[in-house]
C-alpha cells in the first residue's frame, strides 16, 4: 500500500511546508468542521488536530481510539453519520 501512495510524497511535503499549522488561515473557516485523528497516529498528527480545533469557531473534535492514519471505515461511518446528523 505504501508504495502505491510514494508518488504523491512529494505533494504532500510541498504543501505541508515546514509542518506548522497556519492557524490563522484556520481560524477564517467558519463552517462546522470535524477533526479527526487516530488514536494510534503519529503524535504530530495529534498535535496538528489539536491546534487545528483549537482555532476554528465551529470545530469538534474527535480521536478515534485504536485507529490509524488509515481508520477503519466501519469505525469511521459512525463518527461522520453523527457529525452529519447533528
Amino acid at each position: 500500500m505504501v508504495e502505491a501512495v510514494a508518488p504523491t510524497l512529494a505533494y504532500d511535503n510541498a504543501i505541508m511546508g515546514d509542518g506548522i499549522v497556519p492557524a490563522t488561515q484556520f481560524a477564517l473557516i467558519r463552517v462546522p468542521t470535524l477533526i479527526m485523528d487516530g488514536g494510534e497516529s503519529p503524535e504530530f498528527m495529534h498535535k496538528a488536530a489539536n491546534t487545528i480545533a483549537s482555532v476554528l469557531p465551529n470545530a469538534q473534535r474527535r480521536t478515534l481510539e485504536g485507529q490509524t492514519h488509515a481508520v477503519d471505515p466501519e469505525v469511521l461511518v459512525s463518527v461522520l453519520d453523527a457529525f452529519f446528523s447533528s
